[in-house]
């Protein structure tokens, strides 16, 4: 199966009163750490790159990064199909925005 490239967001995720930590993760993944920390909790910045997933594995790197109960709570338990499709819509996007320096590599379907 071929890769499918999504976008990169900048988050950063408050999970204290003295703790908030930055990571990098595809949109996707957002709607999983809204659920984890709540909504208030996580803050989405920029766009800063670019990753090639596996879209029909996407479901089991969530399931060893959040555990499965949790994945399956947030995305159904469908084999995966949900959230390949979430993947694949987030590439489409990928694909018609430029990125910020106006790279045109963007503008290329993923192959």
């Amino acid at each position: 199966m071929s890769k499918t490239l999504v976008p990169l967001l900048s988050v950063t995720v408050r999970r204290d009163a003295n703790t908030i930590t930055p990571v990098t993760v595809p949109p996707h993944e957002m709607t999983i750490l809204r659920s984890i920390f709540g909504k208030e909790n996580v803050q989405e910045g920029e766009r800063v790159g670019e990753v090639e997933l596996e879209s029909t594995e996407e479901h089991g790197r969530l399931s060893a990064k959040y555990g499965a109960p949790r994945v399956v709570k947030i995305y159904g338990d469908d084999d995966g199909e949900r959230l390949t499709e979430l993947v694949e819509k987030a590439a489409v996007k990928a694909a018609k925005a430029p990125t910020a320096k106006g790279d045109k590599s963007a503008d290329k379907a993923p192959e």
